[in-house]
């Protein structure tokens, strides 16, 4: 099973890898569409961390143990917002760099 996940994810970038390489077009597009699944990656991430805090249900395991880390929260929050600044001024103006 992994191997088909990574194959198809090699398969899968290969394929937007020349989308982007052809159309100018394909590569907004397929910027806009990063931007929109970040959004909704990092916003079901972040209600599920907040969810198992403020429910109390973090089970102390170390697996578990870094939701309850201030570094990992401001960290990820941080992170979260300047990712998406930069999806979003890529998308916005169409560039590469």
């Amino acid at each position: 099973m992994t191997l088909w996940v990574l194959l198809g994810t090699a398969a899968g970038g290969a394929l937007l890898a020349w989308l982007r390489l052809k159309s100018r077009g394909a590569r907004r597009l397929l910027d806009v569409a990063a931007v929109l699944a970040y959004l909704a990656f990092f916003a079901e991430a972040a209600h599920a961390v907040m969810r198992t805090l403020l429910d109390d249900t973090v089970f102390m395991t170390q697996v578990h143990e870094v939701l309850l880390s201030p570094l990992f929260m401001a960290g990820g929050g941080y992170l979260g917002v300047y990712a998406l600044s930069l999806l979003a001024a890529r998308a916005w103006t169409g560039t590469d760099s």
